[in-house]
């Protein structure tokens, strides 16, 4: 489930957004994306046709490892749709960035309270994600007897932490450093060159601000140490008020001494249809136009401002309406059926395009 959006599109947010245009950034060792810059963040579960499709396009999927689902008792793991999405992404030569999120019924009835409230809750999430990297990491057990490995080394923690959806009771820059900094000893105690992947923030009404929880949530002593990637949501009705969500961004970064951090565009998308009005909703030619000038945009800035990546949301269309998200049933590069809509053929031009091959022919199924 995705978050419902506040329109920043004719907003200038703060002086932050204003003067952002000059930012520089750190450049980037390689001279073209590599593979794993375009991904898909879905909201539905993968099938191994979604992934046969994909294959030679997408190089990253941003799966959702939800505590509160794989572990709904303590010790009693679930693993068995989240194994079979895994090893058909490495058979597909698709890397997966897991986001974990949830606080399982047995710690809070709220699976939005972070795991901070006792040492019990702290501890169990730290033996969760050394789970995790025991099965999925280098090593990991899933790996034993399958015939194309592809161990996880990075790691999302958290999502939206600045929203109040996600984050109860109220978003605290403070309380998401110390989520990080738990989170951080258990991955690389269990894997030493684990990547961490802060929590995608995003532009919403019912929250902080990104620029404005980024800030604070850098000044917290320590911080610095606990990240490798800072993600990003920079969600916005036009492909101009998407890149000055960017560069405000990269600015906080620079402005708060985390220069040499990457920034991940973890989400990112507008639908083709809706059951709601949005801005968000622009037709299945709007919507292409979107993600092409949104692609285009982040691989012709990507090392001036340190952009590690960017991931689509979403694959596939919903039916079901979603409340907190205006734009979400429609946002998928495919349709509710599973049928290709404009967006997918444009998806796959602007990666062979920037690759600089040429794109698939058939009917992109």
């Amino acid at each position: 489930m995705r978050a419902s959006r506040t329109w920043l599109g004719g907003l200038v947010v703060s002086g932050v957004l204003a003067f952002a245009c000059s930012v520089g950034a750190p450049a980037a060792q390689a001279t073209s994306p590599g593979k794993v810059f375009f991904g898909v963040a879905p909201q539905t579960n993968l099938s191994s046709a979604d992934f046969a499709q994909m294959q030679g396009t997408v190089g990253t999927v941003r799966l959702p490892f939800n505590w509160h689902e794989l572990e709904p008792r303590p010790g009693g793991y679930e693993l068995g749709a989240i194994d079979e999405e895994v090893r058909t992404a490495a058979a597909n030569r698709i890397v997966v960035l897991p986001v974990v999120y949830g606080t399982p019924a047995w710690l809070s009835p709220d699976p939005a309270r972070p795991p901070l409230a006792s040492a019990r809750a702290r501890g169990a999430w730290m033996a969760f994600l050394r789970t995790l990297v025991g099965r999925y990491g280098p090593g990991g057990s899933i790996w034993t007897a399958a015939q194309k490995r592809a161990p996880i080394r990075s790691w999302q923690i958290w999502n939206e932490p600045n929203f109040r959806l996600f984050w109860h009771p109220h978003p605290a820059p403070w309380g998401y450093a110390r989520l990080l900094h738990i989170s951080a000893r258990a991955l690389r105690r269990a894997d030493p060159r684990a990547q961490v992947v802060s929590a995608g923030v995003a532009p919403v009404g019912a929250g902080i601000q990104p620029w404005y929880f980024l800030r604070r949530l850098f000044r917290v002593p320590g911080v610095r140490r606990n990240v490798d990637v800072v993600a990003l949501h920079p969600y916005a009705a036009t492909v101009h008020y998407m890149a000055r969500e960017v560069k405000a961004t990269r600015f906080v970064l620079d402005e708060v001494g985390a220069r040499r951090l990457q920034i991940l565009v973890s989400e990112l998308g507008v639908a083709s249809w809706g059951s709601f009005p949005s801005a968000f909703v622009r037709g299945e030619a709007g919507q292409a136009a979107f993600l092409r000038g949104a692609l285009f945009w982040l691989v012709r800035h990507r090392l001036k401002l340190g952009i590690a990546g960017v991931d689509w949301f979403t694959w596939q269309d919903v039916q079901r309406p979603d409340r907190h998200c205006s734009f979400c049933q429609g946002a998928g590069l495919l349709d509710v059926d599973g049928r290709p809509k404009p967006a997918w053929g444009t998806y796959r031009q602007a990666v062979a395009a920037v690759r600089g091959v040429s794109a698939p022919t058939g009917s992109s199924r």
